[in-house]
């Protein structure tokens, strides 16, 4: 009888055990039951490791050569990757150490008579014109007179000459349409680290550029003398 109880308590131990044993072990996981939108997972690129060092080198070597530049320009992002380019530098709370312009590209010319300070005075200005044989001609709601409206502004000049000839007076020819061709991000006084960080936003737009340039003047003062001149392009 003893015999019997040592057995059924050995068999019970060894239960337990057993039982103990499994319950400690991790569960087998089945990882796909944890996968959302499995089929629309991609790799989008695997950056080869030379690839990589050589990238890392070229960030190390921009962030030396910027360090302890005044003043850093950020520009060249695409019109699309604008949003994401103004949250990164939300981000980085800069304050009144970022200012963002605009570069603007002339996009039309034209040929016009100044604005005058009436429409009665407009009508006798078009009324002189029409009578020296130029009458494709309009009046504007500021009371300018436009003789006509061209993509280049050597187009536009050509024909300031034909009118000139004509006897026209008080003809000018000027920019007359602008569309904005970049943005551009300047940063003041950079540290190194915050140099870094632009290093690495500047990697995620590939077209875009980072340099050191003179800082404008002050912002109380208005006025941006010292900052690079946007150049106009020509067609």
């Amino acid at each position: 009888m003893s015999r019997l109880l040592f057995f059924l308590l050995l068999v019970a131990n060894l239960a337990f055990g057993a039982h103990l044993w499994l319950t400690a072990q991790p569960a087998e996981h089945d990882f796909s039951r944890r996968e959302r939108n499995r089929d629309e997972v991609k790799i989008v690129a695997v950056m080869p490791p030379l690839v990589a060092a050589r990238k890392a080198e070229e960030t190390r070597q921009q962030v030396q050569s910027l360090a302890g530049a005044a003043c850093v320009e950020f520009a060249g992002i695409a019109t699309a990757d604008l949003p994401q380019a103004r949250e990164a530098f939300a981000a980085m709370q800069l304050g009144d150490r970022l200012v963002e312009r605009k570069v603007e590209e002339i996009t039309r010319h034209w040929v016009y008579v100044p604005a005058a300070r009436d429409r009665r005075t407009a009508e006798q200005s078009a009324a002189t014109l029409r009578g020296r044989g130029i009458t494709e001609l309009s009046i504007r709601p500021d009371f300018a007179i436009s003789l006509g409206v061209f993509s280049t502004e050597e187009a536009a000049r050509r024909f300031l000459a034909q009118v000139e000839a004509k006897g026209a007076k008080g003809v000018v020819s000027g920019p007359f349409s602008k569309e904005v061709k970049d943005s551009v991000f300047l940063v003041r006084e950079p540290d190194t680290e915050l140099v870094a960080r632009l290093a690495l936003l500047q990697r995620e737009h590939t077209a875009s550029t980072l340099r050191a340039v003179p800082c404008p003047a002050a912002p109380n003062g208005g006025a941006t003398a010292n900052a690079p001149p946007a150049q106009a392009a020509k067609k």
